[in-house]
């Protein structure tokens, strides 16, 4: 990879990035229980993670069945 597409994609991942900061910095205050505190910032880090994800790898398959290879042992052995 170039510099310059690094640099792009790095801008790219740290502005939805940002984006997901500032949604959950504007959510956090109206938070009262431990419990939800807890499952929003899951749910917060867990889209700043598939963000990376998708932005430095790509679109992610929507299920596991459709990562499965034909050449595997065991997997898609009918034909």
């Amino acid at each position: 990879m170039e510099q310059k597409e690094k640099e792009m994609l790095k801008q790219a991942i740290l502005q939805s990035v940002g984006e997901e900061i500032d949604k959950w910095l504007d959510k956090q205050p109206a938070i009262t229980s431990g419990y939800e505190y807890e499952s929003e910032l899951l749910k917060t880090t867990r889209t700043v993670n598939k963000i990376i994800l998708e932005k430095s790898v790509g679109k992610l398959p929507g299920s596991r069945n459709e990562k499965k290879s034909p050449h595997l042992p065991g997997k898609n052995t009918h034909t």
